[in-house]
């Protein structure tokens, strides 16, 4: 089935949109509880999410999106004060926009450091580009054949840190697996756990091996979720960066019971062949492993 014939995903509708004027017939936007919007960019098959988290002194955009419309302008309508850009990793959907903050946060790895300074050049979107990869037209003003991300500055953050908005406080934990610059954004008092690309209800991908993506390690992603799993009762909600918006915590123990799953060779029977997950990399054989409400893309 294609990205078309799914589109407008269903649920959106749980949500409650918010009418903004900045939106370039791109965003759609949603407020959540806890004080956090959800910019979402349905009309591309990255269907990618990015969350403006709101305190009382400054407010904290995790991820700038795809690139394809200045998505400052959008948050500057949301909210009038400082506005400091933080990424979940360093992949190119999620930094579009980087370019445009004085401030971009990323997690202190020689991946996110790698990115910075090249951007995300053209080559690394592959067929993203294509028209049969956008519900509708193409973004005002892209060419498919030129589009890039330019190269951005950053400041780091490690494991622990924590980002301090005034009346609520961001911490940080460190997730490789899927990057391995790959980092969570916890608030412990609302129960919020911001995903990233480590956790949702889709295809998750932990076969990266190239210079442009990082390296993905099954056992740093166990590892990741292991993590979690120690402050499991904590967490009300995860807010995540594809697919459904808000899922349960208990895809965590899920996801990880999964993971172990295939690196102990226990479900080869799930295993079937993706080649089209391999445009980036090597060429070896790419494999995608079904469970109930996600799949897992690793190699064989």
């Amino acid at each position: 089935m294609s990205f078309k014939q799914k589109y407008p995903r269903p649920y959106y509708e749980e949500y409650e949109p918010v009418d903004v004027k900045n939106h370039f017939n791109w965003f759609s936007v949603y407020r959540l509880p806890g004080d956090v919007y959800a910019i979402t960019e349905q009309r591309h098959c990255e269907e990618v999410q990015s969350f403006l988290i709101i305190g009382s002194d400054k407010a904290v955009l995790w991820d700038t999106g795809e690139g394809f419309y200045d998505i400052t302008k959008l948050c500057r309508e949301l909210f009038d004060g400082e506005i400091i850009a933080v990424n979940s990793h360093s992949h190119f959907d999620h930094i579009g926009c980087n370019h445009l903050f004085d401030y971009v946060v990323a997690y202190d790895d020689p991946q996110a450091h790698y990115t910075s300074k090249k951007g995300a050049p053209h080559a690394y979107f592959g067929n993203l580009l294509e028209q049969e990869n956008f519900a509708g037209d193409l973004p005002t003003g892209l060419n498919p054949e030129t589009f890039s991300v330019p190269p951005y500055r950053i400041h780091t953050v490690r494991d622990g840190d924590k980002i301090d908005l005034g009346n609520r406080v961001l911490e940080v934990i460190h997730t490789p697996g899927h990057a391995p610059d790959s980092m969570m954004l916890f608030d412990r008092k609302a129960g919020i756990l911001f995903t990233g690309d480590t956790l949702y209800d889709a295809a998750m991908y932990a076969h990266f091996d190239c210079p442009e993506f990082g390296h993905s390690n099954v056992a740093d992603y166990i590892a990741s979720l292991e993590k979690l799993l120690r402050f499991e009762s904590e967490i009300c909600n995860l807010y995540c960066s594809h697919n459904n918006i808000i899922v349960p915590p208990a895809r965590i123990r899920q996801v990880a019971d999964a993971l172990i799953a295939i690196q102990s060779g226990t479900v080869k029977e799930r295993l079937g062949v993706d080649p089209e997950q391999t445009y980036l990399e090597d060429g070896s054989v790419i494999a995608k492993c079904v469970f109930e409400g996600f799949s897992i893309i690793c190699r064989v």
